[in-house]
């Protein structure tokens, strides 16, 4: 199997561990738990923000692309391609920052039963179909 070292993952929350993104739920429980700070079984919309501020290299309130791909790139370029599929899904406005306005928008992706909290089956299942979408930019037969 193809096999990487993450030490950051979507969010961040896998650090320095060898990853094969499959199973998906298992990678998608991982950043659920890593991402879960207070440990209530809930993603807040909080917690999305708290993740994405580290991402703000610049301290200017919003993500570009190039401080997200460069985040998630400077330790493992093999994500480089990932990191711009996963940029382009969180970036829900299309305007090339992320910011409050692609958080809201970003949680309501993440909330499939709309009632304003992200429980970890919607995280997971979220996450399942993404890593899918994307396999041909993370797994198996990509060799960067």
């Amino acid at each position: 199997m193809w096999q990487i070292i993450v030490p950051v993952l979507v969010f961040g929350v896998i650090n320095a561990v060898q990853v094969d993104f499959r199973p998906y739920d298992h990678s998608a429980e991982l950043l659920f738990n890593g991402s879960d700070f207070n440990h209530d079984g809930i993603f807040s919309r909080d917690e999305l923000e708290q993740e994405f501020k580290k991402y703000d290299a610049d301290g200017d309130g919003r993500v570009s692309r190039h401080e997200y791909t460069t985040y998630v790139t400077t330790t493992t370029p093999e994500l480089h391609d990932f990191a711009h599929a996963l940029y382009d899904d969180y970036d829900v406005t299309g305007d090339h920052h992320l910011d409050h306005v692609d958080y809201d928008q970003y949680y309501a992706k993440l909330d499939a039963d709309v009632d304003g909290s992200v429980t970890r089956a919607e995280f997971v299942d979220y996450w399942v179909k993404l890593f899918q979408a994307t396999e041909h930019l993370h797994g198996h037969g990509h060799h960067g």
